[in-house]
């Protein structure tokens, strides 16, 4: 009698473990960094960075202020970022680290926002025929990347 209730509960438990996998193939989430996410990202800040590259009161902004001014913007934006990617629920971002603690997320859509903001000044061709100075040219895009990295990490994370 033992026997075949032993039996019947290890057939009902392989059922069990058969369904949860099938469960969890419909359902199991994309591990790893893709092409398509860098994609999305290099789109998601385009769509930012040009409309804020392209506006007079960004290379006004970033004409006045300070390089401390600069250097605590690029601060707020990384710590801020981390902290986003860090402890929000967004899927399996924060278990892909490089060295074991920076968030992968971090490293590429810093990469991309602060590249795309550049190019967009330059493209657009704010630098050097507004913005005449490097060290300026630094400022702004410090400053364009703030809404770059908002546009980079929102496209990224809406997927």
């Amino acid at each position: 009698m033992e026997e075949k209730k032993i039996e019947e509960i290890e057939r009902e438990l392989h059922n069990i473990e058969e369904q949860l996998k099938e469960i969890n193939s419909r359902f199991k989430l994309q591990e790893g960094f893709k092409f398509s996410d860098f994609i999305q990202e290099i789109a998601g800040a385009t769509l930012m960075a040009f409309p804020f590259a392209a506006n007079s009161d960004v290379w006004e902004l970033s004409q006045k202020m300070s390089n401390l001014h600069a250097l605590l913007l690029v601060v707020l934006i990384v710590v801020g970022l981390y902290f986003v990617i860090k402890y929000g629920k967004i899927g399996n971002w924060k278990v892909q680290n490089v060295g074991g603690f920076v968030p992968l997320r971090l490293i590429t859509i810093l990469a991309v926002s602060f590249t795309v903001s550049a190019l967009a000044l330059l493209i657009l061709g704010v630098y050097p025929a507004i913005v005449d100075s490097k060290e300026w040219f630094l400022r702004a895009v410090v400053l364009v990347s703030l809404f770059s990295v908002m546009g980079s990490f929102g496209l990224d994370a809406a997927k």
